[in-house]
Parts: structure tokens; sequence; C-alpha cells
């Protein structure tokens, strides 16, 4: 039986509004080099440009999920869209670094409103498992299609109308949507509201933020420096106070035990290397391509169409895998393609590698994250019950953001590092690029080999997570022998 055109119309609107927040993420970072000329900005900068968003996202997603099962999800996904809009308007007429951030920051906010009322709006107009999952899947390839499109997207609009342009289209792409919220069902939650935890989501935040800031400003500041290790010490002391807070509330922003279902945390770990490679991966290849090699953003765009085509091609496959046979095989086949994809980059990228190796590399990793996208979501919002749909999808969308950031954060913090030990300045990383492209080709090869051994090891973590449960885990209930990517959970998660 073939769906409404009400719920394909709703469908095509949710999986819009996420196409429109990772688009203009990876869009950006390939237009990193055109930002750092005009707006002269120092390596700290740059990565900040390209986290900012990612961070505010990341912490404050769970909360918006929570916001979004109490008061409404069409509304809250509405205004998301307004806000992103208006942070985009700020990006667009930005006139220094600080004003980029901040406005990086807004747009932020508007993407954690967003992505999880969307996601559990998807979960309410398909209640059938069967579309639920096609649905889901639809979703999951628009997640890695949209990231792996940045890079081309950018490097068109970057070329024609300079790095502002791409703002421009994520205002028209919000206003767009917006119109299209009129589809969206109002989202009723199965149960009662969740009360919001305000501290539970004040300690997450600044966990992320302050190990994010260790890890950005540590290389150039010095790792033993004050604010490094204040901000690694709030971080620490926020993280060993979550756990005694959330026990004491009675809906807690992330339930520690939430992550006792062995799926679940196989989900979040997934979709964080995942993005924690892709993410990564495009920050300092974009500075390869332009200042070592000379490719101009259109070029460098249309080299990473094997990462596009990569993901266009396997996320299908992936998507008919996860609803046969659940997620183990696609999500460790996938962090397998990341290890080939790192470990070739790392053996070939110099100043005068030829493009074969490049575009396999290239490809493999948009096989990889095709692979990975429709087990990591599917899994993540069938391990809980419908009632906490906004829940499981803020889980699996914060996992995205943290793998991003941290992707940025690590793998510049490596290159940074890495080209302080060689002697060369470490406040322009893309002026060094430009004039000392073999001792950044090499820091590149250290960061991808790194990329690759975390990879490798993620995927045997991955093969025992998704395996088959023998009965059932703390916050769900296992029927026969399904695997919880596939079926959905019969009870509700215990409080």
């Amino acid at each position: 039986m073939s769906l409404p055109w009400r719920s394909r119309a709703a469908l095509l609107v949710c999986c819009g509004t996420l196409f429109l927040g990772v688009l203009d993420g990876a869009a950006l970072n390939l237009a990193l080099p055109s930002v750092h000329r005009e707006l002269r900005l120092s390596t700290t900068e740059l990565q900040w440009v390209a986290t900012s968003n990612a961070l505010v996202r990341a912490s404050l997603t769970l909360l918006c999920g929570a916001v979004a099962d109490r008061y409404g999800r069409r509304r809250t996904f509405r205004v998301g869209l307004l806000v992103f809009a208006a942070g985009s308007v700020l990006c667009g007429a930005a006139p220094h670094a600080p004003a980029l951030i901040a406005a990086r920051g807004v747009q932020g906010v508007g993407g954690a409103l967003m992505a999880p009322p969307a996601l559990a709006l998807i979960a309410n107009l398909f209640p059938d498992a069967v579309r639920r999952g096609r649905a889901l899947g639809t979703w999951s390839a628009t997640a890695g299609v949209s990231a792996a499109c940045g890079p081309l997207v950018g490097g068109v609009l970057v070329q024609a109308a300079g790095w502002r342009s791409l703002f421009a289209v994520s205002v028209g792409g919000a206003a767009l949507l917006y119109l299209g919220t009129r589809l969206l069902p109002p989202g009723v939650v199965d149960g009662p509201p969740r009360r919001l935890d305000a501290l539970g989501n004040t300690l997450a935040a600044l966990v992320l933020v302050g190990f994010t800031f260790a890890l950005i400003d540590g290389p150039s500041r010095g790792w033993l420096t004050g604010p490094v290790l204040v901000a690694l010490a709030v971080a620490v002391g926020a993280a060993v106070g979550y756990l005694p807070a959330a026990r004491r509330r009675p809906d807690p922003v992330l339930d520690p035990r939430h992550l006792a279902i062995p799926a679940l945390r196989g989900a979040v770990v997934t979709a964080v290397v995942a993005y924690l490679t892709l993410g990564g991966f495009t920050f300092v290849n974009t500075f390869y391509l332009q200042q070592v090699r000379g490719f101009s953003p259109l070029a460098t765009g249309l080299l990473t169409l094997p990462t596009t085509l990569g993901t266009l091609v396997l996320a299908n496959v992936s998507g008919r895998i996860v609803g046969r046979r659940g997620g183990r095989l696609p999500a460790t086949v996938g962090h397998l393609s990341f290890v080939a994809s790192m470990t070739l980059l790392a053996l070939t990228v110099t100043t005068d590698a030829g493009l074969a190796p490049l575009l396999v590399g290239y490809l493999l990793l948009g096989a990889g994250m095709g692979l990975v996208n429709p087990p990591a979501t599917n899994t993540a919002v069938n391990s809980l019950p419908r009632d906490r749909a906004g829940v499981a999808s803020a889980i699996t969308s914060a996992s995205r953001q943290i793998g991003t950031n941290l992707g940025v954060a690590v793998l510049g913090a490596v290159v940074v590092s890495v080209l302080a030990l060689t002697g060369q300045p470490t406040n322009d990383v893309a002026r060094v690029a430009a004039e000392a492209p073999d001792d950044f080709t090499t820091a590149l090869r250290v960061a991808y080999g790194l990329v690759a051994a975390t990879a490798a090891y993620c995927a045997y973590v991955t093969w025992r997570l998704f395996r088959p449960p023998s009965g059932p885990t703390p916050g769900e209930e296992v029927v026969g022998n399904e695997d919880p990517s596939t079926a959905a959970p019969t009870a509700t998660p215990a409080r």
C-alpha cells in the first residue's frame, strides 16, 4: 500500500531540515580558506567557527528533545526553523571572527530545536514498523548525503558568489521549510510529558564545552596553561557530578539506564565515530586540497564527489539490510570502510600524490557513512518506546553533533601539535599548509592514522553491541531473538 501524499510531504519537510542543517556545516568547512583570507582568522578561530554550531547543538539537543515532548513537536520544530534562519542572517553579515562564531552558535540553537521533534514526528507519522523503518532509512540517508554533498555545494557557491552566499541559501531553505510545516501533525506524546532537567543539561554542556575548549586551545595556548587546565577541571567535575544528579531527577536529560541497552550504546558509538571521521576529515582535507594542492573551491568540491556517491549507493543498501537482518553487519562493515579509507589516505597523502588513491579513499569514506547511518538512527529510535521518541531522536542527533565537534577539535589538535614538533607556527595552519606543505602532510598522515585505529576498535565494539540479545536488557523487552535495531521495544524504560 502506497503512502498518502501528505505523509510523504511531511517526511520530506522533516528530512529537509536535517539536510539543510548538515549541509550548512559541511559547506562552510570547504569555505574556511576563503573565510580565513577575508576575516584573517587564526587556527583557533577557524576551529571555533567550524565547531561552534555543532557544540551548541550537542549541548542543547537532549534538552530540546524533552522540550519537544513537553510543549509540542510541531511548535518546537517551527521555532527551531526561525532561530536557524536568524542565525544564518547573522552569519552572512558577520564582520569579524567573534561575530561569526556567535552567529554559528545561534544556528546551533535552531538546529537543536529542529532535529529531535523532526525525528519524533517521523515516528508518529509511520506507526507501522515496516513503514517506519523505511522512513527512518530515508532520514538516515539524508544525514549522510547532506554531509557528503556539503563540500560540492559549498565549492559551487563559494566559487560563484563567495562564502557569505552559503548563508543566504540557508535562509531561503529555512523559509521554504517553514511553509511546509503546515503538513506536519501536532505529534502528540503517547505518555506523560517529561520534566525539564536544567541541571543535567547544564552539566552535560559543561562537559562538552570544557573538553572542546581544551582540545582547540590546548595546542596554541599550551596544555598546562591556566585556561586549559581550568577547562579540563570543569569538564571532569561536571562529568563526575552528572551521575548522582541524574539519579535524583525523575526525568534526567539523559537517563544513564538507557545506555545500559547494548544496541543503543552501539548506535551512539556508531554515530559519534562516523561523524568524528567525516567532520575531522572535511576540516583538514579542505586545507590540503586548496592550500597544499592549489585546487579551487569548485575543484575541491568536485573531488569529493566519490564521497557523495558512496553515501548515496550504500545508504540504500544498508537500509535494506537493517530492515531484514538488523544493524550489526552494516554498522561493523561501515567502520571497517572508515579504517580502509583513513589507512589509504594516511599512506598516500603527500604534496604530489596522484588523484586515484585519493578518490578511492574518498569513496570508501562515503561508503562507510552510507553503511552506518541507517543502523545508528533506526536502533536509537527503536530502542526506546514511542512516548520517548523525542529523547531517542535527541540521542542520535546529539551523537552526530558530538562526533562532528570532536572530529574538528581532535584532528585539528593533532595537526597543530605535530606542526609544533616540526617547528612550524601553530596560529595560522592555512599559511603553514601553503608555505610548508611537507610538514602539513606529515601532520595529516598522523591524524588519519589515529582515526583509522579508532575506527578499527569501534568496529569490534559495534559488532559486540549490535549482536542479537539473549534476553531483556534494562529499559527494553526483546520479543523472541530480534535485534533492537529492527524491533520496537514493548516496555517502558525503567525509571
